[in-house]
């Protein structure tokens, strides 16, 4: 004897509902977080350990800024800004610019905030000079590691690494990890 229609549909629903549970409770876990992040423009990894944070809706952005934040998991987002963060802000920019020759007002604005400067200087990220930065926000506190690029097609990237002085080191590793898997995705040529 074979079962009617209804009584199958019913046992395929049934099982249907039971694996939406187990899907999302697993997703929940963290069994599903994406290992990698597209932005406009580039391609990162991000660490193990370390999710990408959702937008918070209390923190404007200047217009056409686009921002990805990256935390360590189990980060409590619901205070503002978080200790410990990796972001990337990307813009396309309507006019050329070259790093080299805005690099210098970069560091004359951080100084004019009141931070301390602690070192600088420039290297290659995927092939691109970048300049960079590290300087003590001593509101925050925290040290704050960030790297400046202009990419052929006229998009600034600014990569920017803050924790607390007493964390920085434990994780600058992480930071590495995702500033060295950072790949442009567009080129003129």
């Amino acid at each position: 004897m074979s079962e009617e229609p209804s009584a199958k549909i019913m046992k395929f629903l049934i099982f249907f509902a039971v694996m939406v549970v187990i899907i999302k409770s697993l997703g929940n876990a963290g069994y599903f977080k994406p290992k990698d992040h597209k932005g406009r423009g580039y391609y990162v990894k991000i660490p193990a350990g370390w999710i990408k944070a959702k937008r918070q809706k209390n923190v404007q952005y200047p217009k056409d800024v686009e921002v990805a934040m990256f935390v360590p998991q189990g980060t409590d987002m619901s205070k503002g800004q978080p200790d410990i963060f990796v972001s990337i802000y990307t813009k396309k920019l309507s006019t050329p610019i070259w790093i080299e020759d805005e690099f210098p007002d970069i560091l004359s604005a951080i100084q004019k905030e009141g931070m301390e400067i602690k070192d600088k200087g420039q290297i290659k990220i995927d092939d691109k000079i970048t300049h960079w930065v590290v300087y003590l926000d001593k509101a925050a506190p925290a040290l704050v590691l960030e790297f400046y690029m202009v990419t052929d097609n006229n998009t600034f990237h600014k990569i920017q690494y803050s924790a607390p002085p007493d964390k920085f080191d434990k994780y600058r590793k992480s930071f590495e990890e995702l500033k060295d898997s950072f790949k442009l995705t567009f080129s003129l040529y």
